[in-house]
């Protein structure tokens, strides 16, 4: 095994207990806390795998020009439309509501990159999903330590898929209507929101991008492409609901109790 290789296996395994136990950790040891990108992904993909079956991906950037980060889903923590999530499973419950793409076809490596419409092609539809955002680190989001949360599957918790549509080509996805509601009250409206603008951009660099890392889009994929409504904080029960207008509306119902 090689000191990549061992760095890799040892911060995968200390992120998947605090996954499981729901322990936040103070930090990585500086032993195997990731020194650079490649070795915070090479963390990130050991601890999807040891989490079980991809379901998907998250991909967003912090402006048009900036440069996106990613990270493969589980599908054990994709869930369905109006399901429940106890509060007590996560350590930082924040809200987003987003726009996903799920994948008809596989986009597999090649020798040239995908087009914006080879990659509109292989969607099958178009959803509303909320993401909750999580960290397995108590101190999160403060601190200069930008590289151990992308090792965490980019501060993933959750995503809840909602409804979506076929016939979506004709839809400014950049600026749709937006809403978030908390007990049927609405607390956030806003027209796009996604701070890379484009949101099917992201899937066309994702399917380009993934190959030169021995991955690839496939077909069943959810991908989900940044928040249009920004972080909304939660600490108590409460039923959540996001909606894109011409695409549909998603629900989460947050509950309390015991892990």
């Amino acid at each position: 095994m090689t000191q990549n290789d061992d760095v890799t296996e040892r911060a995968s395994s200390l992120l998947e207990q605090a996954w499981i136990s729901g322990v936040a950790l103070d930090a990585l040891p500086d032993s195997c806390r990731p020194a650079e990108q490649e070795q915070a992904y090479r963390v990130q993909q050991r601890l999807a795998e040891r989490l079980g079956k991809r379901g998907g991906w998250k991909v967003g950037a912090p402006s048009p020009d900036g440069l996106p980060h990613y990270s493969p889903l589980p599908a054990r923590f994709i869930l369905d439309d109006n399901s429940r999530c106890r509060l007590d499973d996560f350590n930082h419950g924040n809200l987003e509501v987003e726009l996903a793409f799920l994948l008809g076809r596989d986009l597999p490596a090649r020798d040239t990159a995908y087009t914006r419409e080879e990659v509109i092609d292989a969607v099958a539809s178009v959803h509303a999903v909320i993401e909750i955002v999580d960290s397995r680190f108590r101190d999160w989001p403060k601190g200069d330590d930008k590289l151990s949360p992308l090792a965490d599957l980019q501060n993933f918790g959750r995503l809840i898929v909602g409804e979506g549509v076929k016939q979506w080509k004709a839809l400014d996805l950049s600026c749709l209507p937006v809403s978030l509601s908390l007990d049927e009250e609405r607390v956030i409206s806003a027209s796009g929101g996604n701070p890379a603008g484009d949101p099917l951009a992201l899937l066309v660099w994702l399917a380009n991008a993934l190959p030169a890392k021995g991955q690839a889009l496939c077909s069943g994929d959810v991908v989900t492409c940044g928040s249009c409504t920004g972080k909304t904080p939660v600490n108590k029960p409460v039923r959540v609901t996001g909606h894109f207008e011409g695409v549909g509306q998603v629900t989460v119902n947050l509950t309390a109790g015991p892990r």
